[in-house]
């Protein structure tokens, strides 16, 4: 499988907290797809990447809300959306260290 990551949009960032928010762009090179909206949360060294998805269901702002989380896409064979996710996470981070951190240093 062969993926490009785009770019990375910041929504937050909070350096004394270790935190970054914002979300991906990724071209997928093989079915000549864009997947736009790939969550990424960064909290000290602990990284999470969602795939864009869709909730349903009703929300009271408590924990024990039961909203269904539908994938936006997803590929038929399981363990190809594994494999996209792991790529995602990978090549995701290097691409934000890179581009996000080191011009932060350089500054």
């Amino acid at each position: 499988m062969n993926i490009e990551i785009v770019e990375f949009y910041l929504w937050e960032i909070d350096d004394k907290k270790g935190i970054l928010l914002g979300s991906l762009h990724v071209y997928l090179e093989d079915i000549k797809a864009h997947l736009r909206g790939v969550l990424v949360k960064k909290r000290k060294n602990s990284w999470y990447f969602g795939l864009p998805c869709k909730f349903e269901g009703k929300t009271n702002g408590t924990s024990k809300d039961k909203r269904a989380r539908y994938p936006v896409f997803s590929y038929e064979d399981r363990e190809k959306t594994l494999e996209l996710r792991n790529l995602i996470i990978e090549m995701g981070k290097d691409y934000i260290m890179k581009r996000h951190f080191e011009c932060k240093e350089k500054q």
